[in-house]
């Protein structure tokens, strides 16, 4: 019976090609997208999860709420990790660690790398966070002063394949480092990623400062609740001295004034796509990503199932007398609802084939745009054969169910007097149908609008200042850092260097932040703190709005004056700002104050993203900053730079010169986004390719059944346009019901999209406007070929049509 079955399936494959290459190609096109999202999503979700007993690792945040600042970060003071491990029998251990915030320069005998990603960490290192060793013992590795653990990779590029052990490599000719391990490159999926790790147990005994990363390994079976709350009242205990000694406030105080200062835990496992935190070690994901992927393959996963199901009806309604006959022969409803399940499985199953084809094709494509490394063939390949199947088969039983049950539910003496395809019920199911398939569309289309047009507006917005043609250079020795005011000379003979200062950061950057105070007032204010050096507001085109620049004939002492945002304005509530004092020695744990001038107002300007809110700052001179950024002509741009490197080299000859564009920097903000845009754009047009293929074959299907109509119109005098319109007008129309039902739901999702950005378009009419006429003119488009050519074909063949 089941041999008749497959045997009956494929004549009727071959028989209705152009439907068939239809049918399994738009269903293709929808396993492909659901194989793509399934291996993204698992991905990332599959962060930290490498590491063992990942369940109970946790990294220690704060949130603090200081006169109406908001903070959250990750950061957390010295000390914290000794005390997890001393004081809390809740706990198996706990490690801290500390990122290089730039590249360094590593030196073996003559070999120099310059290396990102270096951290220094404590002993306890490898007992939070396995990973396989090469050469040496996780347990000692990081015990003694001075010590260091390499990559696989960062090992090979020093000493090839011989083994490293005891040899000495130098930290940017400041610090020689034991080699004591080396280790399996760590799986990408974590959030953060080293390729070295320096020994570093000194402890500071500074409980309000935090600049660490503080990772805790509990037991089996805390309660974390109650452990988060002992945490926080632990801690209250250490802050009160510093509080009170600099403050000059008590925890119950400053608590009574409506400020927040607690500690949170959050899983590792969570962090990639939950964490959105101030100096977070890398950008993280975005669980709304993920979320937002899922829903475009459902919705893409739908509109391929509604055109399978779509044609598949109209087409099996076609083989009406082949159901008759097979009942009269004595075939039960069962086993006719197995045939027509059968033959829907079949093509399932065909299209699944040419599914993982166009997968392995567009991975590559994939991986550039979303800028993962994403492999078919990975440890969760099963689990991706089993998804997909899954999915197959239901989209099988899904599509092949309603003309499966709806034909077979017919007495064949009905069945044999006439053609079922004529039912209003049959007909009505397909136009909604339609009207659910373009509504997923329209909607796509619309999100796909806002999100670009989101997207130009932060690739166009006034950042605030002007990063293009701006090199920033890493400072990498004290020589040039203490005569780099001296140095600065030899580049601005060069008259295409417009410019060159140092600033502590550059914007791209994480910020720093400490505590001030207006003299005079009794309450604190955190602000995001830079320290800068002459003419870098004028180097990075930073616009004053009051007051004066930094003047080196003016400021015969430095430290004496400093120039606030017009966030930081705002925060103090100051009126008159220019010539208010400012005690900077507040957040640097000194009890006499050390009051600074303020002489200008400087307009806000970006330096973090735009899910971030521009940060109240506070901007100062300063000696010792590792950053140099140089404004250079955009005419022989390379020209100008070789000469920069040769006099770079010159001055500091022991490290070469390395620099980055400062509009690249910044730009890092924009990539999740940017990456985010083309691939809901590609999937967007996917999806519209797959509804057109069902309109097409469905479209083709109707001027079939109205051949004769067309004939007997024709023959009445119709003509051409009067046809064309005719057999269009009905698409139309189901098209506006769908946008109609579209735009409401379009106007919910993008608007919740975009409260995610601090900074946004107002919510645009003109996307609902252009994604109606799109779907319209795409209908049209699509159906046209098929009306025009039923309109033209000869009245005497369209009359002897059966």
């Amino acid at each position: 019976m089941y041999r008749n079955y497959l045997k009956v399936a494929a004549r009727n494959l071959l028989k209705s090609k152009s439907f068939t290459v239809i049918n399994i190609l738009g269903l293709a096109l929808g396993l492909m997208v659901a194989i793509l999202v399934f291996l993204f999503v698992k991905k990332e979700t599959s962060y930290e999860k490498h590491f063992a007993d990942y369940q109970q690792i946790y990294r220690t945040s704060i949130y603090g709420n200081m006169n109406g600042q908001e903070m959250e970060t990750p950061a957390s003071p010295s000390p914290l990790a000794y005390s997890f491990r001393s004081e809390f029998p809740e706990v198996v251990t706990a490690t801290r660690i500390q990122p290089v915030r730039q590249e360094i320069m590593m030196q073996h005998e003559e070999t120099k790398i310059y290396i990102d990603n270096g951290f220094q960490v404590d002993s306890q290192f490898f007992q939070v966070f396995s990973h396989q060793f090469i050469h040496g013992d996780p347990a000692t590795a990081l015990t003694d002063l001075n010590t260091v653990v390499l990559t696989e990779s960062t090992a090979r590029k020093f000493f090839g394949d011989r083994n490293p052990m005891g040899e000495i490599i130098n930290y940017d000719t400041r610090q020689d480092y034991v080699i004591t391990g080396v280790v399996k490159d760590p799986k990408p999926e974590s959030h953060f990623h080293a390729n070295m790790y320096f020994s570093n147990n000194v402890v500071d005994h500074r409980w309000l400062s935090n600049n660490f990363y503080t990772y805790v390994k509990l037991k089996k079976g805390q309660n974390l609740a109650s452990f988060r709350t002992k945490l926080n009242e632990f801690l209250q205990i250490k802050i009160a001295p510093e509080l009170d000694k600099f403050m000059q406030v008590t925890p119950e105080e400053f608590l009574a004034a409506g400020n927040v200062f607690e500690y949170n835990l959050t899983p590792i496992q969570r962090i990639h796509l939950y964490s959105n935190m101030n100096w977070e070690i890398e950008q993280n994901g975005s669980i709304m990503y993920v979320y937002i992927f899922v829903a475009i393959a459902f919705l893409v996963l739908l509109i391929a199932g509604i055109n399978f199901m779509n044609l598949s009806t109209a087409r099996s309604a076609k083989r009406a007398k082949e159901v008759g006959i097979r009942k009269v022969s004595g075939a039960t409803q069962p086993m006719l609802i197995g045939q027509f399940l059968l033959e829907s499985i079949l093509q399932s199953a065909i299209a699944l084939f040419v599914a993982f084809v166009m997968v392995e094709l567009f991975l590559p494509a994939f991986n550039h745009t979303m800028n993962t490394n994403i492999e078919l063939f990975n440890d969760y390949f099963g689990m991706t054969i089993g998804f997909a199947l899954l999915v197959a088969l239901l989209y099988g039983i899904f599509s092949g169910s309603y003309p499966a049950f709806f034909l077979s539910s017919f007495q064949p003496i009905k069945v044999l007097k006439g053609d079922v395809s004529k039912s209003k019920g049959g007909a009505l199911f397909r136009k909604t149908l339609v009207v659910l398939q373009f509504t997923a569309s329209v909607v796509l289309i619309i999100a796909m609008i806002v999100i670009f047009k989101q997207t130009s507006y932060m690739h166009n917005k006034n950042l605030g200042f002007k990063g293009e043609q701006v090199l920033v250079v890493p400072l990498q020795t004290d020589d040039v850092t203490n005569n780099f005011r001296t140095y600065q000379d030899r580049f601005l003979k060069n008259s295409n260097v417009l410019g060159i200062t140092r600033s502590s950061y550059v914007p791209g950057d994480a910020p720093n932040q400490n505590m001030y105070r207006l003299e005079g007032r009794k309450d604190n204010m955190p602000l995001w703190n830079m320290e800068v050096d002459y003419d870098f507001f004028e180097t990075l085109n930073i616009q004053l709005a009051d007051g004066r620049d930094f003047n080196r004939s003016l400021d015969h002492d430095s430290s004496l004056t400093v120039i606030l945002n017009e966030t930081a304005v705002k925060s103090f509530n100051i009126e008159n700002p220019i010539g208010a004092k400012i005690d900077m020695d507040l957040g640097n744990f000194k009890s006499e104050p050390h009051y600074a001038t303020v002489v200008g107002i400087v307009k806000d300007f970006h330096i973090e993203g735009f899910d971030k809110p521009i940060r109240p700052m506070i901007f100062s001179i300063g000696d010792y900053i590792w950053f140099a950024s140089i404004r250079i002509r955009p005419e022989n741009m390379q020209e100008t730079i070789n000469f920069i490197e040769k006099t770079w080299n010159e001055m500091e000859p022991s490290h070469p010169f390395t620099y980055t564009f400062l509009d690249e920097r910044f730009g890092v903000f924009y990539e999740q986004q940017d990456a985010f845009s083309r691939m809901f754009l590609y999937l967007t047009i996917l999806a519209i390719i797959i509804s057109c293929m069902g309109l097409y074959g469905l479209a083709s299907y109707t001027t079939e059944q109205r051949t004769k109509e067309i004939g007997v119109r024709k023959v009445l005098g119709a003509s051409i346009p009067q046809l064309m319109t005719m057999l269009s007008i009905d698409f139309i129309k189901l098209v506006i019901i769908a946008n109609l039902f579209a735009w409401p739901i379009a106007f919910i999702l993008t608007r919740n999209w975009l409260s995610n950005f601090t900074y946004q378009i107002d919510m645009p009419y003109l996307p609902f406007i252009m994604a109606t006429f799109i779907a319209i003119l795409i209908a049209l488009l699509t159906i046209s070929y098929q009306a025009f050519t039923a309109a033209v074909s000869d009245p005497v063949k369209a009359l002897k049509y059966e």
